[in-house]
């Protein structure tokens, strides 16, 4: 089996954006697409005669628009999987946790990850990489303060993604200093976060922070719950 893996950056916002899937049934997901890009991802699938069968959004971003909208026109069948906490006002199907998809024989675990958002999820594929969005980056976490993001949760969510094996690769949503993977075991021993065994003093890291509101958030989270824009 060889899995088709693509990860794209998007030099404004940082987002990565992954297109994986199956090579021999050239079946592909969509993963965190970003609306300035979606013409990039089509002519990808196009000029490889591959199938669009998923749209995944591991959260309600609210750095960027989604181009799901956008893709949707020009690949009608294909599906959108959001988490059950999602609010999106759009059609979609509802994944939960240790819910499993497959792209062609890819599989697809699907984690509920909450902290940054209420609707976090992270995606194991075929057991061995997993995309964590905005809960867990290469070296520190998602921030928790918009968007009923939490502290507890954002806590849980990565001692829970710690529970997988060691050589599981780490593939975020974001990074800002061209990184593109890790490990579970790398961010075991650099994570400053993670080193944090307390709630109390992760609490304190996280409220230290004290982060300027992501530049779109009034624009993208409006346009990210009905699907993007037109």
């Amino acid at each position: 089996m060889s899995c088709i893996f693509k990860q794209i950056q998007d030099p404004i916002s940082f987002t990565y954006t992954y297109i994986i899937g199956d090579s021999k049934t050239k079946e592909v997901a969509i993963i965190d697409s970003v609306n300035e890009n979606y013409t990039n991802y089509i002519s990808i699938i196009q000029n490889n005669h591959w199938t669009l069968k998923y749209l995944i959004e591991t959260h309600t971003h609210a750095d960027h628009i989604t181009a799901i909208k956008k893709i949707k026109k020009i690949f009608p069948n294909t599906k959108v999987l959001l988490s059950n906490k999602s609010l999106a006002q759009y059609e979609f199907t509802k994944v939960q946790d240790k819910d499993i998809f497959y792209v062609g024989d890819i599989e697809f675990m699907f984690f509920e990850t909450p902290g940054h958002t209420t609707d976090s999820i992270s995606v194991l594929i075929n057991k061995n990489r997993l995309l964590t969005g905005d809960c867990l980056f290469i070296g520190s976490c998602g921030r928790t303060d918009f968007q009923n993001g939490n502290n507890k949760d954002m806590f849980n969510s990565l001692n829970k993604i710690l529970l997988l094996d060691d050589d599981v690769l780490v593939y975020p949503g974001h990074d800002y200093n061209n990184r593109y993977v890790s490990n579970i075991q790398e961010e075991k021993i650099t994570n400053k976060v993670l080193r944090l065994k307390k709630f109390e003093e992760f609490e304190a890291e996280l409220n230290s922070w004290k982060l300027p509101p992501p530049k779109k958030i009034q624009e993208s989270v409006p346009a990210n719950i009905v699907g993007g824009i037109d």
